[in-house]
């Protein structure tokens, strides 16, 4: 079943899984511009899916963060 969530909780997402976050701004307009799964809602809001979120750091090439 899908996990969607607001998507302007996907910087903390990607952060926690361990992912290094491109900000809100860039993840709105990817999402936009269908470079990532993501859903326009009738309410005007756009969501993804948390099951998603592997997929949206290989589209976008994100690393993952290393420990320091």
């Amino acid at each position: 079943m899908a996990q969607c969530h607001p998507l302007t909780i996907l910087p903390h997402a990607l952060i926690e899984a361990g992912y290094q976050s491109p900000g809100y701004r860039f993840l709105y307009e990817a999402a936009r511009s269908a470079l990532i799964p993501a859903q326009y809602g009738s309410n005007g809001r756009w969501t993804f899916d948390l099951d998603d979120l592997g997929a949206i750091a290989d589209r976008l090439g994100l690393d993952t963060q290393s420990a320091a």
